[in-house]
Formats: structure tokens, sequence, C-alpha cells
């Protein structure tokens, strides 16, 4: 092959990953559940978020590395990780501790991770976990359809969070950011 088909070839592929990134949708901000027109199926949670099935509250950042980051405001500390075109495995501490193991990809406009959930003790088998990430009515609906493989069969909650307005200055938050410089008291 020549170095100018080389050359071209490199730049079309670059040219149509830049473009894929830039199509990825903005997922970033706070999104309140709202349990009212969401499917929620006890069996089946966004694990490691929350206590219960469902997570009132979550925060979403998407950094410029390009990784897809999903906190609760109950669980602040148990962050879900996905990195789009990666591997990602994150730690579950709440309720039957373990790993969530996905690999996420951009389909169009939604991010599509999949996987299993793995168990740390006793004999559970390991689940198979599908998360599809994706924003309905213009921005302002975020829909989260996870499914897990059950001894009955699939089980599916489709969650629908509502775009929330600001939070106000992070000093606020239920733990509250310390700004440069700030003294404590």
């Amino acid at each position: 092959m020549s170095a100018a088909r080389v050359v071209a070839t490199c730049a079309g592929t670059l040219f149509a990953a830049t473009l894929a990134l830039a199509q990825a949708p903005d997922l970033a901000g706070t999104w309140r559940l709202d349990l009212d027109v969401s499917n929620v199926d006890a069996a089946v949670s966004l694990d490691g978020l929350s206590g219960t099935t469902e997570t009132e509250t979550l925060h979403i950042t998407q950094p410029a590395n390009r990784t897809v980051m999903i906190e609760s405001s109950m669980r602040q500390s148990q962050a879900r990780l996905y990195q789009p075109g990666g591997k990602t495995s994150n730690r579950i501490l709440l309720g039957e501790p373990g790993t969530l193991t996905l690999e996420s990809k951009w389909e169009g406009q939604s991010l599509v991770s999949e996987g299993l959930r793995e168990f740390s003790a006793g004999d559970a088998k390991p689940v198979a976990v599908s998360e599809v990430i994706r924003l309905r009515d213009n921005g302002e609906t975020l829909e989260i359809v996870v499914t897990a493989s059950t001894a009955d069969g699939p089980k599916t909650s489709t969650l629908l969070y509502k775009k929330a307005p600001s939070l106000g200055p992070c000093e606020s938050w239920p733990s509250p950011c310390k700004r440069p410089g700030a003294q404590d008291p």
C-alpha cells in the first residue's frame, strides 16, 4: 500500500472517530427520578448506587477523557464508570458486595453497556447485565433501561429521570466541596 493511501486511510479513520465523539449526547447534569412514569422491577436495580431499587437523584459528569460517571446523592462514594469503547470494573459495596464489569459503546445516541455482575460471597452465580442510557424529550428526560438475568428469566427496569435545576453552590451540597485556599472551621 502506498504511503499516500496509508495516510488517507488513517485520516479517514481519525475523522470518523472524531465525528462519533462529537455526536455523543451530553448526559451531564443532575437528574431526579420520576417514579410515576418509571417501570421498576424489584429484582433489577442500579447496583451499588442506592440501597433501593430506584435511585432518587443521579449526578452525571462526562470529562474530556470520554468517561461517563454516574453518582448517586444517596451513595456519593460509590460512583459508576462507563468507558465508551472500553471495559470498566465497578466495585459494588452496597447490598451484596462484588463487581460489575461492563463493556460500553455508543450506539447512535444511546450508551449501551453489557457485562457481568459477580458476587464476592456465597455460591451466587454471575448475572448478565445490560444497561442502556439515552436522552428523551429534547434532553429533558434521561432514560436508563437495566436488564438482568435471573433464575426466572430476564427482568427489566425502565427508570425515567427529569433534568433537575441547578443545585446551587457546592458549599450547600450534602457533602460540600472545599474551595482552594478555604480554611477549615
